[in-house]
């Protein structure tokens, strides 16, 4: 079969002014297989492009598919343009199939199905195998039936197949990169990137995230696999740093000691982005040196919260105190760290926006992300929100950059100023802007340097979108909108299935 690899124009201000678009890495998985396959197959990162319709119709139209898969990386804040997009696909290509996969559809594919006539088929969970025995269910004309992990429309019926078991050998699945257009993609201004990952899964059950409910146990490629790949990035496409999209990289200290091992030999010269906990870091001190000499230069870590009774309660491993001896491990090794903070994990006052800003200061990472509790209705967090208490009705804004739920004694305009005002003023201390031109690596400091041109660039659009584009509802005005609580209420159900 013809297949249409598709993700559609979210455009989220994060990529557009900050630090681009990076590549569709569920697609690239799914590219792989399929190419394998027979399958003829052309990936569109309508992401990256941002054709308008008439464009992105006359592209597909000139491959001729026979199918055409969706997907996106922006869950709930990207489902609004994946519907938008199928219905207009669907209306161009009336004879094509379509189906869709991600989170967001994984969890809401019931709901999903019945509210957009135009998906055939959505892939929940994993990708890879599910996706080619739909393909090939299409191409001779056999039922849906047969299929695990599918939900699918049987005329005017919606269909739950059985769930598919976790892959359990990930090597055997390799990523398409001929399907990737390389031009697109670069970091930091070290060069070409690429994101691979290693493992799927987190060993942790936080509260405000579902991904270890979506990728079920955390698993790996074999470290030779991903060290081999890695090498086909460098070598055939000229890629420079590579992220790492797993959820906790180093969750097993053995496994992960081989890997880096594997990577020094390699001497690939790729520049690494990883997420780790912070705990893992204090964990791995000793190994420090060997992440920095297999080419870690940024590390990821989800603090989430300065307070160790908040931690406790959302379930993470990371007290402050290990939390800031993982900052000071890692800048002893020159590795960037970078920290997400939730606003939203307590009930925001004045007076905790300044002890987080203090507590921030004391943990000294060199980066802030500071993000908003974003209620997805798939997490413990998003099933125990009040919906009376989601100000934010458009979905498109659920992007965690995003307030959506209403601060009990803040208004939305006082809670963004004082996050704004938290991340400026932390980026522009004094010893934050000495960093940028001493006591590094050369590579270290351009990343750092780069990193802060693009924080500042984000911020001023996100004050723009602020001022002119966002519109918060009051109070309790979900329920006023019986389509869309409904909608959600229902999605959170699909779950339990």
């Amino acid at each position: 079969m013809r297949v249409v690899l598709l993700t559609p124009a979210r455009r989220f201000i994060a990529n557009r002014f900050g630090l681009g678009y990076q590549i569709p890495l569920g697609l690239v998985f799914l590219g792989g297989p399929l190419v394998d396959a027979g399958h003829q197959v052309r990936l569109i990162d309508n992401d990256l492009y941002s054709w308008r319709h008439q464009r992105l119709i006359a592209e597909i139209a000139a491959f001729r598919p026979d199918c055409i898969l969706l997907g996106h990386t922006g869950s709930t804040a990207a489902h609004p343009v994946c519907l938008e997009t199928a219905e207009t696909l669907r209306h161009a290509f009336p004879d094509v199939k379509i189906g869709y996969g991600g989170v967001y559809p994984s969890y809401a594919a019931e709901t999903t199905l019945r509210d957009c006539p135009a998906i055939d088929a959505i892939i929940r969970g994993e990708g890879e195998q599910t996706v080619l025995e739909l393909v090939a269910a299409w191409e001779g004309g056999a039922s849906l039936a047969g299929v695990p992990g599918l939900v699918w429309r049987d005329g005017s019926q919606v269909r739950l197949n059985p769930p598919r078991p976790p892959i359990g050998n990930l090597d055997a699945y390799r990523p398409g990169w001929e399907l990737v257009d390389w031009q697109g993609y670069q970091l930091f201004g070290v060069g070409r990137s690429a994101g691979m990952q290693f493992s799927r899964g987190c060993p942790l059950t936080c509260t405000y995230c579902g991904q270890w409910m979506f990728w079920k146990k955390w698993r790996h490629r074999s470290p030779q696999n991903l060290v081999d790949q890695l090498a086909i990035l460098a070598g055939e496409y000229g890629v420079k740093i590579v992220w790492l999209a797993d959820e906790n990289f180093a969750a097993d200290r053995a496994v992960v000691r081989d890997v880096l091992e594997r990577l020094v030999a390699a001497n690939l010269g790729l520049s690494l982005n990883i997420n780790m906990t912070a705990a893992d870091v204090v964990r791995d001190a000793d190994l420090l040196p060997l992440y920095k000499a297999a080419g870690v230069d940024y590390v990821v870590m989800g603090v989430e919260s300065l307070e160790d009774e908040v931690v406790a309660a959302v379930r993470k491993n990371n007290p402050f105190a290990v939390s800031r001896e993982a900052m000071r491990r890692l800048r002893q090794h020159k590795i960037i760290s970078l920290v997400n903070i939730i606003y939203g994990l307590e009930d925001e006052t004045a007076g905790t926006l300044a002890r987080k800003f203090r507590k921030i200061l004391a943990l000294d990472p060199d980066i802030l992300n500071a993000v908003y509790l974003t209620p997805h209705f798939w997490t413990k967090d998003g099933r125990s929100t009040d919906p009376a208490e989601v100000i934010q009705l458009d979905l498109t804004r659920w992007t965690y950059r995003n307030q959506v739920i209403a601060a009990p004694r803040l208004s939305p305009g006082v809670l963004f100023l004082g996050v704004k005002t938290t991340e400026a003023l932390f980026h522009l201390r004094p010893w934050a802007l000495i960093r940028l031109f001493w006591g590094s690596d050369r590579r270290v400091r351009r990343i750092l340097r780069a990193s802060l041109t693009v924080g500042i660039r984000v911020v001023l659009a996100e004050i723009a979108e602020f001022l002119f584009q966002t519109r918060f509802a009051p109070r309790g005005s979900l329920q006023q909108l019986p389509g869309v609580a409904a909608g959600l209420q229902a999605a959170g159900q699909s779950i339990h299935h």
